[in-house]
């Protein structure tokens, strides 16, 4: 190589690792602009302060000295206990009362019972109030009814203070009146107001709760807010009695056993909020409601306002308060505490949730206190919410198959990570050859999920747009493919992102911003091509980029949109000042119902908030995210006992579970319709390779079509495991009735014998 040659090729090199480096710089982000009216900025350790239990009777119900209900409806009676103001809730015909602080404390009870605790942020220190040792121990709080509604209703009104000096400040006639000013305190008192209100209405009680800086003190913020965290709670379990929690397909936390080993469990609402959490203890739950069984009773509790900045807390006998408590609180104010340069820093939001809170509790009795009895109150809750469709699914000859085809794989450049390439893996012709091997195996009605077809492959390089890939057979293949599926009966859903893409991507104005002024960043996992981050879309730009979906969908042919993302992941955004998580919980509500006008919808994961309008759900989880321990914590197929008979919807796909048998199984006892996730090449691996499977898959297939095609519109009635070690069974509102064999020999339940590792339909 000559001198000049050698001094060109050097300058290219050095031109490509500069623009690498500046691409990089310009990929990254670094920072954006979050306004400094959004956040403040706490330097050092936050401590925490809570006020000692002064008084125990405070911490308790005396079910004796209860005397005339406050509100009366139907079969329900409420009543307000006149020392410590916890409520007892009584239903008629089972003569049942559910208190919201305990009656009979237990020998494990620590007394710190409240209807109400608040979180306050003032400076470096934490104030953990609650009602009881904060407000009744100054006898700060006060009691009306609802207007002219004295019958069906009341609310009572809390002033909540740290310290007795502070509380001398009120009167109860000032309370009761509404009548206290910002000039009865100091600006650097801690004072607020939290009034509760209970309504019966329906046959259910209502409880919200609403707030106020009654000092005005602007540097004391409400981080949290818990209401009834101890209604029902339990000091010890009869047989049979649990706790329900909405963790993955729902679990049942078993109180009639003992349980040493329990670990608090916090389940957020709709996941983690990638603006503001990391690597927190919390687990994701897919629906706003829990609720627990005791007896020949139970009730379920819904939360119908604040979903979005809700957690689910559960806790057993030998956990903190000594008691069996599942209830919820509410982040009002986001706070994120870190390190920067190896110094505690708190980022704290100035701007607060300023919507309601709302719970729903539904009492059950009888036939009606088990999980069918619990799903049926909440699904009917969330349908009149608009939470659920009314509508049911029609069944067909064959039950779908849904294939899940992976298009692409992205791979990092070796030498320049900052660059990737997009790898094919299944083309639209390959696609085709698939399913033609699927059809002539018996297979005739398929869901198709493309993964992975949009430029950028498996890392999208933009939101809002369908652009497809050129090395797929670009829209001519694409348009093929279609109508290959039309003419055999299948589905064709295009997979597609509403508001993530590449975390490389060099778009700056159109991305969402942390708490701490970085990309809102969201972690998606995939078997195939690993762990990885992807920049979140500022919410002002959602309703933009489903406009410009919708308009690239009009120049495609394909049955429907697969949304990939707006199910299972849930923000808030500071690029624009600040956007809550209820406020894009909002505006998807509002636009998702465009993308499925004139086509059919599919989401993935399936938070509750998205599922509305779609026929199918992805993915849906079949197992709980914290691992089953046998008779203490248990998965319920409390989800699908909500949504069997509204939509379909699949499990994880049975060929990336760690046990495909088990993976079969739990697919047929839970009622979903098949589903696997394959590519053509072999450059997947085996775990994607469906030459290996296809016979495997086709036979399952077979089987659970004839025991599940004629279910799909039969509401799941009952589930849970028979006299027989290992056997379950679920029971369908038309009488029939599945028993799923897990065991690796044949079982039998009375004179019905079910296969090793197989399933038996009767009726």
């Amino acid at each position: 190589m000559s001198i000049h040659v050698k001094t060109i090729f050097r300058a290219a090199v050095s031109l490509v690792l500069v623009c690498a480096i500046l691409l990089a710089a310009g990929c990254a982000g670094g920072k954006g602009t979050v306004p400094a009216a959004a956040v403040r900025t706490i330097s050092g350790e936050i401590t925490q302060r809570k006020s000692k239990v002064a008084d125990r009777s405070l911490h308790l119900i005396d079910a004796d000295t209860l005397g005339a209900p406050m509100a009366s409806s139907g079969l329900l009676q409420l009543y307000l206990d006149d020392n410590s103001f916890g409520i007892a809730l009584y239903e008629k015909t089972k003569e049942k009362y559910w208190y919201s602080l305990p009656a009979t404390p237990g020998a494990n009870y620590d007394y710190s019972a409240a209807t109400v605790e608040l979180d306050v942020l003032y400076g470096n220190t934490l104030y953990k109030l609650n009602s009881q040792d904060d407000s009744m121990l100054y006898r700060n709080v006060a009691c009306d009814t609802l207007g002219d509604s004295s019958l069906f209703g009341f609310f009572v009104t809390y002033v909540m203070t740290p310290d007795a000096a502070t509380a001398q400040k009120v009167s109860s006639e000032e309370i009761f009146n509404g009548t206290i000013s910002s000039a009865n305190f100091s600006k650097t008192d801690i004072a607020f107001q939290v009034r509760v209100t209970y309504e019966l209405l329906d046959g259910n009680l209502y409880v919200s709760a609403d707030w106020k800086n009654l000092s005005e003190n602007p540097d004391a913020v409400v981080c949290d807010l818990t209401l009834l965290p101890f209604f029902g709670a339990s000091a010890q379990g009869e047989k049979g009695d649990y706790m329900l929690v909405p963790d993955g397909c729902g679990a049942a936390i078993h109180t009639d056993v003992e349980d040493d080993a329990f670990e608090p469990l916090a389940l957020r609402v709709y996941g983690e909020n990638p603006s503001v959490e990391a690597n927190t203890d919390t687990l994701p739950a897919l629906f706003p409601a829990f609720g627990a069984k005791q007896g020949n009773n139970a009730f379920a509790v819904i939360i119908e306002e604040g979903d979005a900045i809700a957690t689910i807390h559960a806790d057993r006998t030998g956990g903190e308060h000594g008691l069996n408590t599942v209830g919820a609180s509410f982040c009002i104010t986001e706070k994120k505490e870190t390190e920067k340069s190896g110094k505690p820093v708190t980022y704290v939001s100035k701007n607060a949730y300023d919507g309601e809170i709302k719970l729903c509790v539904r009492l059950l009795g009888g036939a009606n206190a088990g999980l069918d009895g619990l799903a049926a109150a909440c699904r009917e809750q969330f349908m009149r919410t608009g939470y659920l469709s009314t509508d049911t699914v029609s069944n067909e000859e064959y039950l779908p198959f849904q294939l899940n085809i992976v298009g692409t794989r992205t791979e990092k450049a070796k030498f320049i990570p900052v660059f990737s390439t997009v790898k094919s893996l299944t083309s639209f012709e390959q696609a085709k050859d698939l399913l033609e091997r699927m059809k002539a195996k018996g297979i005739n009605n398929v869901d198709v999920r493309f993964k992975n077809a949009l430029q950028g492959g498996s890392d999208p390089t933009d939101a809002g747009r369908l652009r497809i890939l050129r090395k797929l057979g670009g829209k001519k293949g694409f348009s093929a493919l279609a109508d290959y599926t039309t003419a055999q009966g299948h589905s064709l859903f295009l997979d597609a992102p509403l508001f993530s893409f590449s975390s490389r991507s060099k778009s700056s104005s159109s991305k969402a911003l942390s708490i701490e002024s970085d990309n809102a960043l969201h972690t998606v996992h995939d078997s195939l091509n690993g762990d990885f981050s992807q920049k979140l879309l500022r919410t002002g730009a959602i309703e933009s980029s489903i406009i410009g979906i919708l308009t690239d969908a009009k120049k495609l042919r394909f049955d429907g949109l697969c949304i990939s993302d707006a199910s299972k992941v849930l923000y808030s955004d500071y690029a624009d000042g600040f956007s809550g998580r209820s406020r894009t919980m909002q505006i998807l509500q509002e636009n998702l119902p465009s993308l499925s006008t004139n086509r059919l919808l599919m989401v993935d994961t399936g938070n509750f908030y998205a599922i509305k309008h779609a026929n199918i759900i992805s993915c849906l989880p079949q197992t709980p995210a914290r691992t089953e321990r046998q008779g203490l914590y248990t998965a319920v197929p409390f989800v699908q006992m909500i949504l069997h008979g509204t939509l379909d919807y699949t499990g994880t796909p049975v060929n990336l579970a760690e046990d495909t048998v088990l993976a079969q199984l739990r697919s047929v006892e839970f009622g979903c319709t098949p589903c696997y996730e394959w590519c053509y090449s072999q450059d997947g691996g085996d775990i994607y390779c469906f030459e290996n499977q296809l016979n495997d898959a086709v036979d399952f297939y077979l089987k659970a079509n004839a025991a599940l095609s004629d279910l799909r519109d039969a509401r799941i009635t009952d589930n849970g495991s028979t006299s027989t070690a290992g056997v379950h069974f679920t029971q369908f509102d038309n009488g029939a009735i599945l028993y799923v064999n897990y065991n690796d020999t044949e079982a039998a339940v009375g004179n019905i014998h079910i296969p090793a590792n197989s399933f038996q339909r009767i009726g």
